[in-house]
Parts: C-alpha cells; sequence; structure tokens
C-alpha cells in the first residue's frame, strides 16, 4: 500500500468486484489506488490530507485564535510565543491553550487561548502539531480521526471508473453496438466524485488577519468614496 493511498487494494478488488484469490491484476490496480489518490489531493489542493506531524511558525495578530494551515488538528505538541512556552488550558477558563472542537472534523483548525492571553502582536509563533486523516487500514489511536468514508469511497468510485474504461482512455470517439460512431468528450471523474472533490477542497479563512484587516479597510473605504462621490 503507497503512503498517501486513499483506499486499500483488497476493499477496491471487493468493489469491482474481483476475488481476492485472483491475483492477475493486483499490479495494475494498486498502481491505480496510487495515482487516483495522488488525483484527488491534487484536486481538493491537499497533499497534507493524511496524519502528519507540523511545525508552523507565524507572526502575531494580538488576537486570541490563530488559524493553523493543516487540518483537522489532532494535537497540539508546544506552542510558543515570543520564544515562552505555552502550556495546555485545563478547562478553556484558565489561561493557556486548546484547539476549538467541530462535530465537522473539516472545521477543527482554531487554536484558541484562554485566561486572557493573546498571540502578541508582531512576535513569532511557533506551534507543533499533528493534523489529518488516518490511512484507511492504519490503526486509530485516541484523538485521531479515520479518513471520511466519502472521501474513500471517491477514490474507488474514481479507480472504478478508470478501471472498467481502460479501452476508451483518451479516447474521444465511441462505436455503438450498432456499429455508429459517435463524438463524446470524456469525462475523467463521475459526477459523484466531482461533489466529494467541491466537498474537501481548500477553503480556509485567512491567515493573514494582520495584513487582511487594513486591506479590507481600504477597500471598503474606496466603495464608499465610489458610491458618495467624497474624497
Amino acid at each position: 500500500m503507497g503512503v498517501n493511498d486513499l483506499t486499500q487494494l483488497d476493499t477496491l478488488k471487493q468493489w469491482l468486484p474481483i476475488s481476492t484469490a485472483n491475483v492477475n491484476d493486483d499490479g495494475t490496480i494498486a498502481r491505480l489506488i496510487t495515482s487516483t489518490s495522488q488525483d484527488f489531493m491534487r484536486a481538493v489542493k491537499r497533499p497534507d490530507l493524511l496524519l502528519a506531524t507540523y511545525n508552523e511558525v507565524r507572526m502575531g495578530d494580538g488576537g486570541p485564535g490563530l488559524v493553523l494551515y493543516h487540518w483537522p488538528v489532532v494535537s497540539i505538541t508546544t506552542l510558543t510565543i515570543a520564544g515562552a512556552a505555552v502550556a495546555a488550558s485545563a478547562d478553556k477558563i484558565e489561561a493557556g491553550y486548546y484547539v476549538d472542537q467541530d462535530i465537522d472534523p473539516e472545521r477543527v483548525f482554531n487554536l484558541w487561548l484562554a485566561g486572557g492571553l493573546n498571540f502578541t502582536d508582531g512576535q513569532p509563533v511557533a506551534v507543533a502539531y499533528k493534523a489529518g486523516y488516518v490511512q484507511p487500514g492504519g490503526t486509530i489511536e485516541p484523538g485521531q480521526i479515520a479518513l471520511p468514508g466519502d472521501i474513500e469511497q471517491a477514490v474507488i468510485d474514481w479507480c472504478t471508473y478508470r478501471y472498467k474504461e481502460r479501452p476508451n482512455v483518451g479516447a474521444t470517439r465511441r462505436r455503438s453496438s450498432e456499429g455508429d460512431s459517435t463524438e463524446a468528450p470524456m469525462v475523467d471523474a463521475p459526477p459523484n466524485v466531482l461533489s466529494v472533490i467541491a466537498r474537501y477542497t481548500r477553503d480556509l479563512p485567512s491567515l493573514e488577519r494582520r495584513r487582511d484587516e487594513p486591506d479590507e479597510r481600504m477597500r471598503s473605504n474606496y466603495n464608499f468614496t465610489a458610491v458618495s462621490g467624497r474624497k
């Protein structure tokens, strides 16, 4: 199984269906899983979809919240602000950090400070953390999150589509059972796969509030001037 595969060989063979005892096409199917998984991650702009460890350095903006670049956030290893270590908050009230939770793991990307702390404006913030989903077939430890079923099924469906369309790969013309030839562009992925891709495509709130707030004020002032005619 490839390190970034989003489904397993036996799972796809069962869906096709191909008997597990039939290993004649295993090499082809394994390559198909790997390439389709890579295509899915490229399509959603998330090469970081699976669980990994990250070290992120950012600039504080003076607020109590920070949007982390990789998600879903599983755990924070260390947090320092201007070189000073910050501990976890015991109850989200006492001073320290905590990760905002949500029933949708796709929204677990906010790191917050409690007890009157903030990410000091203009000072470096260093965060070491784990984020991402557990690969199918992997052991899910406490706090970790399995790859969503709709992602794995989308990859299975996309692999199935490509596997069964092999005689027509790259073709734009098909011949009907009556012998007529018709021109039709080949769609690379079925509609249900495209809908899952749309659901998981990277779309984070701004990571640079310090820069974006002045930009937003400038845009608002420009729009007000344009409408009112004031200078």
